[in-house]
């Protein structure tokens, strides 16, 4: 033995050895520096270690077997011992050594001292905060590809076991599973989502068998904090779900959790087909169009045929319900007494069979709301908010509760943690916007929206946001452009024609809008141009109606207020009492809320009552939001008009001045008769040819670029 290590220090082999650990070390030092400043995966230095480490041995055997000569490197066999250099060699190895430890060692130090450890560090999810996650949806691998409910189920009942603790912060569905198929790097996710980690799996069937791999990601580091196989027989694939997600919940906790107690409370179909059903109709929901809601309430109602005792497809039917009954989604002229016929029933019935049911309690809260009720609104919000801290719509939802009592800055708060739950929710992002610009940071909407655009082209909700956002900073011109890209997108969305004649009408181009076709906007532009005989002919048509809209009772007022006809308006102020009563009959509180025009319109149908209530409901609204910095842009003429009711014609003027200087311009609003108050204020002239500089200056821009041709003269 004692031969055999003198053999290796003379051919050099121990020497050789040292050597090349120590470069490889250094080399390894120099590669994990270069790798954290490019931020590149982990698994480069990961095989660069294992090269090194298989390239050991091949040293160790070359130094054993060839040596260095004058004449080059010789097989060690073929040297003559009396002619070898190997002890020259030797000494030649050992100042290497001692160049490559002194380089080892500033190495060390550097990184030790003078570099930071990471130029992306990795959080340390136990010391900065609540732990954050996004679960996405399990891949299907199957040959047959058959299993896509059971991966979205899986991933979806996991979701929402995490979603149900307060240590960890969970990405909301919505965001979470519209990432599933777009083959985007964790990273990516991670950086979308706001989350620290990422579950994602796969599930492979093959005949009797059944095999679900899931697996933890940093989403900094790209390392796999956890990995775990199931192989199960494929017989209850329900009771296989159960199983599975409780062994991934109870593996989670370890990393994620820490000791905090999980309720392992699953609410799910019995039935695999009811399941299904459920699982197509949350994800037609989730797009927010009236067509998405309308198959998502076919296929809940499905799965409740199926499987009746399935308490979250009751609650999701409700919410389609709630949906369909709102202006946006074509509930226009849905009576409410009849979609709460449709939805009591079911709320009834989902807390009976699920009492903490976060969402059947929300939607409760959220029934309450849109009835009045604020009240018992914020309080079911606080309960299922409480029982899932993650709940990003039960946030939404709130932040209005919030609104109805005037916290704005409350309302603001809970809107931004649902959005931060929820990135990719179309209904959170664009409430959000909203809120955004009504605190006169449109910069922010704007962000906000052009996400929604990324993540959803061409949507309604999207459009919707940014013609509101351009609209209330006086960017009339760019909004109209996008109103014809909306039309374009969406040939039969009314609201987006509506919206389209009244943006020419402010750009000063009546005879475009007559071209659209609008009743309301016709009856403007007639009214504007002396046109009266055909503005009655449309008032006469609307007002013949078995209930008039509260527009065209106003536009009647309007109309004989100018032409006169005290018969006439007799009868339009009869009208206003029988719209008044139907409103009291539905419990609808719209006295309480404040509109400068209609109060204006119910004065001068003699209802000083109901005008005095709509007056007071606008100066308690006034009041809080311009102390609370809380007020779109798009309300500044709501203000004016407000105050020129007041009697305040200085002021008023003021705040058309600023209404001017923020942007806003308008072709017709100085000829409304309320606004004709202020031509005795001196200042009068001299807005009328600001508002009328802005108006030609924003009319070139959109002819400049508008796609749609000009109506051809008549004949």
């Amino acid at each position: 033995m004692g031969s055999f290590w003198n053999e290796l220090r003379r051919r050099n082999v121990v020497r050789v050895g040292i050597t090349y650990a120590l470069v490889a070390w250094v080399g390894l030092q120099v590669i994990d520096f270069a790798l954290e400043i490019i931020s590149a995966p982990h698994w480069i230095l990961q095989i660069s270690a294992l090269i090194a480490a298989i390239g050991f041995p091949g040293a160790l055997v070359f130094a054993w077997v060839y040596e260095m000569t004058p004449e080059g490197l010789k097989p060690e066999a073929q040297v003559d011992r009396t002619q070898s250099i190997a002890p020259h060699t030797g000494r030649k190895l050992d100042r290497v050594i001692m160049g490559v430890l002194a380089l080892a060692v500033i190495t060390l130090g550097v990184r030790q001292f003078l570099l930071p450890t990471n130029t992306t560090p990795v959080p340390e999810l136990a010391q900065t905060g609540p732990s954050s996650i996004a679960v996405l949806p399990f891949e299907d691998y199957s040959e047959d590809k058959d299993q896509e409910y059971f991966s979205k189920g899986i991933a979806e009942e996991i979701l929402n076991l995490l979603a149900k603790t307060n240590a960890l912060r969970v990405a909301a569905r919505t965001s979470s599973f519209a990432l599933a198929d777009s083959n985007t790097d964790i990273r990516d996710i991670g950086r979308k989502l706001d989350v620290a980690t990422v579950l994602e799996g796969s599930i492979r069937k093959a005949g009797p068998t059944i095999r679900i791999t899931a697996q933890l990601i940093d989403v900094n580091s790209g390392y796999h904090l956890w990995s775990e196989t199931y192989d199960r027989n494929y017989t209850d694939i329900f009771k296989i779900q159960d199983e599975i997600a409780a062994s991934i919940i109870s593996s989670l906790r370890v990393h994620l959790l820490g000791d905090e107690e999980q309720k392992m409370v699953s609410e799910r179909a019995a039935n695999v087909e009811a399941y299904s059903a459920y699982l197509i109709g949350k994800e037609r929901m989730a797009l927010r169009t009236q067509e998405d809601i309308t198959a998502a309430r076919g296929q809940f109602e499905k799965a409740l045929e199926i499987d009746p005792e399935f308490a979250p497809a009751h609650v999701q039917l409700a919410h389609a319900w709630l949906l369909l009954e709102q202006d946006r989604f074509g509930g226009k002229d849905m009576e409410r007494k009849e979609v709460d016929a449709s939805i009591t029933p079911h709320l009834a019935k989902a807390l009976e069979l699920a009492p903490e049911l976060p969402e059947a309690i929300a939607l409760k809260g959220l029934h309450d709301l849109q009835r009045f009720r604020y009240a018992e609104a914020a309080e079911a919000f606080d309960q299922a908010i409480a029982l899932n801290p993650n709940f990003a719509l039960a946030y939404n939802w709130r932040a209005e509760s919030a609104f109805e009592q005037g916290r704005f800055l409350d309302m603001l708060a809970d809107k931004e943690k649902a959005y931060a739950l929820d990135p990719m929710s179309l209904e959170i992002s664009a409430d959000l916007a909203y809120e955004y610009r009504s605190f006169w940071r449109p910069e922010d909407a704007e962000r906000v929206i052009q996400r929604m655009f990324d993540l959803h082209p061409d949507h309604v909700l999207a459009y919707r946001a940014a013609l509101s956002n351009l609209s209330s900073v006086g960017r009339d011109a760019e909004t109209a452009l996008l109103a014809e890209k909306a039309m374009a997108a969406h040939p039969d969305y009314e609201t987006f024609k509506d919206r389209y004649a009244f943006d020419l009408i402010e750009l000063g181009l009546p005879d475009r809008a007559l071209a659209r076709e609008n009743d309301d906007a016709s009856f403007s532009v007639y009214m504007s141009q002396g046109r009266y005989q055909e503005a009655k002919a449309l008032l006469d048509t609307h007002l013949s109606e078995e209930k008039p809209d509260w527009t065209w009772l106003f536009n009647g007022m309007a109309f004989y207020d100018e032409t006169g006809g005290t018969q006439s308006r007799s009868r339009i102020g009869e009208l206003m009492s029988r719209t008044v009563a139907r409103l009291d009959a539905e419990n609808i509180p719209w006295r309480d809320n404040c509109s400068p025009f209609a109060a204006y319109y119910l004065q001068r149908a003699g209802n000083q009552d109901d005008y005095d209530s709509v007056m007071n409901a606008c100066r308690k609204r006034y009041t809080q939001r311009l102390e609370a910095n809380y007020l779109c842009p798009c309300e500044s003429i709501g203000l004016i008009a407000f105050t020129i009711l007041e009697g305040d014609l200085p002021l008023a003027t003021q705040r058309t001045e600023k209404w001017l200087s923020d942007g806003e311009s308008d072709a017709t609003l100085l000829s409304w008769p309320l606004f004709k108050r202020l031509e005795q204020q001196p200042e009068f002239a001299s807005l009328q040819a600001r508002n009328a500089k802005a108006v030609t200056r924003k009319q070139a821009e959109f002819l400049e670029r508008t796609t749609i041709p000009a109506p051809e003269e008549p004949l």
